[in-house]
């Protein structure tokens, strides 16, 4: 959530100084109305300017909303590193002042995790900020509370005469608040935002080769003086491959690991902030210079399409192709061109054409297996490719769309795979 503290980018410093400044000035006078106390009413404003700021501070102002929360399932994990350290430390100094001042640490700690969900929601609803919602983030920001609003207690029992001590009440009524904010923040974001699983365990430092390839791409792709702010590798799972995370000031890459080859990346505007009147001619035109910079793979062999892309400012996708005796092979280009003839992001699969036995079976008996399988289906899209199986052995397929409808007549979508050597149902 704030490894942008981390990196290079000194705008987040000037809008913390100043937004400590306003926070600190209207705390003072906020104190002064409500006879608080001013000293620890002004350091409980500037810690709450610092938790903002570090979190809601537009770190890639180019980047689309995530729409995506991802939930850690190995807590412990999230607390290990710099990262996670850094999210609990946020969040004790203003736990520890805010309760100090109202001298309810036990509504202070409620009000902070509050706080911190309603920051990790925002983050996952808005385009330009460039962060992400994690529960991880979440789950640090609330031992950050805890052990604030810890402190201020002991601090309270030690030097009043009369402690405060939290009141059954005010732990009931805490309760019922922490749970109606989390189902309304919930409630507010399940339409729109996608929930992920995931283990902080996946995500480790980054070693020295990993970073070196990550400089190296980020200024391949976006020039010398393009600085890094963040490298995260993310081992794979069941014997597939890692992939190394890199962001900068100006946009993000994503590259194969091991091997460094790039394999996505924003790396311009989002189509929305460059609109303009873009035919496929100049669309293709832009995509292939793109291309032979960074992947003249892509231009042997191939042929491109060119789609447009509703509602998003003119702009197009402009995709390479390869067929080998009419099978579509794993290879792939795409690239997201904005109305003005910007390159503004990109997905590539760099795979030779294997080979392959050869397709014996037609596209009539496939469609024919298909049906015969749901005969309460009408084949939409037939096409043949190449996949590779769970032991990497390549093969042609046919790859069958179909429309069923069931028993209450709401349309419902199949795929049917048909190996196009033995006439075999893979899947459907």
């Amino acid at each position: 959530m704030i490894r942008a503290i981390l990196g290079n980018d000194t705008g987040i410093l000037w809008a913390a100084l100043a937004a400590v400044g306003v926070f600190a000035v209207l705390s003072a006078a906020v104190a002064r109305r409500r006879s608080a106390p001013l000293v620890l009413s002004v350091l409980a404003g500037a810690s709450a300017a610092v938790v903002l700021t570090a979190t809601l501070y537009p770190v890639h102002p180019d980047a689309p909303a995530p729409l995506l929360c991802t939930v850690q399932r190995d807590l412990i994990g999230a607390m290990s590193g710099t990262q996670g350290l850094m999210n609990i430390a946020l969040f004790v100094p203003i736990a520890f002042f805010a309760s100090l001042v109202v001298r309810r640490p036990v509504s202070t700690g409620i009000a902070l995790v509050l706080l911190s969900a309603v920051v990790e929601a925002v983050q996952a609803v808005t385009p330009g900020v460039g962060r992400s919602c994690d529960t991880g983030d979440l789950w640090n920001n609330a031992l950050g509370a805890a052990a604030g609003c810890g402190l201020a207690f002991l601090w309270i029992r030690r030097t009043a005469d009369k402690p405060s001590a939290a009141t059954k009440r005010e732990v009931v009524r805490g309760s019922i608040a922490l749970t109606g904010g989390f189902a309304v923040i919930a409630a507010a974001l399940l339409p729109f935002v996608t929930v992920v699983a995931a283990d902080a365990t996946e995500n480790t430092q980054a070693g020295p080769a990993q970073r070196a390839a990550a400089a190296k791409a980020f200024q391949d792709f976006f020039g010398p003086t393009a600085k890094v702010t963040s490298v995260q590798y993310v081992a794979g799972s069941s014997g597939q491959p890692g992939r190394v995370d890199v962001t900068g000031e100006p946009g993000s890459l994503t590259l194969a690991w091991p091997g460094g080859e790039p394999v996505s990346g924003l790396v311009g505007p989002i189509p929305d902030q460059a609109p303009g009147e873009l035919t496929d001619d100049a669309a293709v035109a832009a995509g292939t210079r793109f291309a032979q910079a960074h992947f003249p793979w892509a231009l042997t062999g191939s042929y491109t399409r060119t789609t447009a892309q509703p509602n998003a400012g003119g702009a197009k996708t402009v995709l390479w192709r390869s067929r080998v005796d009419g099978v579509l092979m794993p290879m792939r280009l795409d690239m997201l061109v904005t109305g003005s003839g910007e390159v503004s992001s990109f997905s590539a699969r760099h795979i030779d054409p294997p080979v392959l036995p050869k397709a014996s079976i037609t596209e009539e008996t496939a469609r024919n297996t298909a049906t015969a399988k749901h005969p309460e289906a009408a084949v939409t899209s037939v096409e043949l490719l190449a996949q590779a199986d769970e032991k990497g052995t390549w093969r042609p397929l046919w790859l069958i769309g179909m429309k069923a409808q069931d028993g209450r007549q709401q349309a419902g979508l199949l795929v049917v795979r048909v190996d196009a050597g033995t006439g075999a149902v893979i899947t459907t």
